[in-house]
């Protein structure tokens, strides 16, 4: 009830020298009349559930009204890539302070 949180989709890109490049953009919007801090944590599930990787969200010292924007999941193992392609991203703990 204090705050919008939009999940992105996973970008993955090939970059400079075979390195791979990933990113999910997190918005978190404060949506009370009063400045609000908050912790996520986020998870990548494959189609039975197992958990491929996690990560978190600290928005600090939102104002009323405002929003910011979270890079997460910008490393990801090679190992897990193609898993993270296909994976479900949800939110599991969510904290307001």
């Amino acid at each position: 009830n204090d705050v919008n949180v939009t999940l992105g989709d996973l970008k993955i890109t090939k970059g400079s020298y075979g390195i791979t490049d990933t990113k999910m953009i997190v918005t978190v919007k404060n949506i009370t009349n009063e400045k609000k801090s908050y912790s996520f944590h986020i998870e990548a599930v494959d189609s039975t559930g197992k958990r491929i990787d996690e990560d978190y969200v600290y928005a600090n010292d939102l104002a009323a009204g405002q929003t910011q924007d979270f890079e997460i999941f910008t490393y990801i193992e090679d190992s897990k890539l193609d898993a993270m392609k296909s994976a479900t991203f949800k939110i599991i703990e969510a904290s307001a302070y």
